[in-house]
């Protein structure tokens, strides 16, 4: 299996806070990419960044919530990784994130992304497709999923489909191997 799917992964109570403290906060902003410099044009997304990886900790204004669901991640990945990356990211109809990796070579880094939206209908779209080697496969947005992959697996977050009335967002985590995070570490 390319991923592992964690349904309700964050409890009601957490999802609102989430809601309040992220999805409706006035802290978005507009430019992010995910295709690693790949292509020419480069098609930005919504975003809030939460954490310093050079510093090694949350940004100030870093909402409790985030901080909890972050270090929870961390404790589901392998022994000895550490948080790199712990952001929001959203999509609005014709938004779509481009294939990429998060990390360059398997078996260093895990990301996970956890789908944040109140509700979310199937045809609304909004899927993580990852590439496998005899084709692709997807993950269906659900609210209060985790989803857990091999960083360097190629991926892609699809936005919302012409009906969907919302934004789609996720809580973007990743961590790696503390061997491996040193280059990204202040001395």
């Amino acid at each position: 299996m390319f991923y592992e799917q964690h349904k309700d992964w964050i409890t009601e109570q957490e999802h609102t806070d989430i809601i309040k403290s992220v999805v409706l906060a006035d802290k978005w902003s507009f430019g992010q990419t995910s295709d690693n410099g790949r292509y020419d044009l480069n098609f930005p997304m919504w975003t809030q960044g939460f954490f310093k990886v050079k510093d090694q900790k949350f940004n100030d204004d870093a909402p409790e919530i985030i901080k909890v669901l972050s270090l929870r991640f961390v404790t589901q990945c392998p022994e000895d990784y550490v948080l790199i990356r712990s952001m929001a990211c959203a999509n609005t109809f014709g938004l779509d994130g481009d294939f990429h990796t998060d990390w360059p070579s398997p078996d260093k880094s895990v990301t996970g992304v956890l789908y944040t939206d109140r509700t979310w209908e199937r045809n609304w779209g909004g899927d993580t497709t990852f590439v496998g080697e005899d084709g692709l496969y997807s993950s269906e947005y659900e609210p209060r999923k985790l989803v857990m992959f091999d960083s360097s697996i190629e991926h892609i977050g699809k936005g919302p489909q012409r009906r969907c009335p919302a934004m789609r967002s996720i809580i973007a985590m990743q961590a790696v191997k503390r061997e491996f995070c040193e280059k990204f570490i202040a001395k």
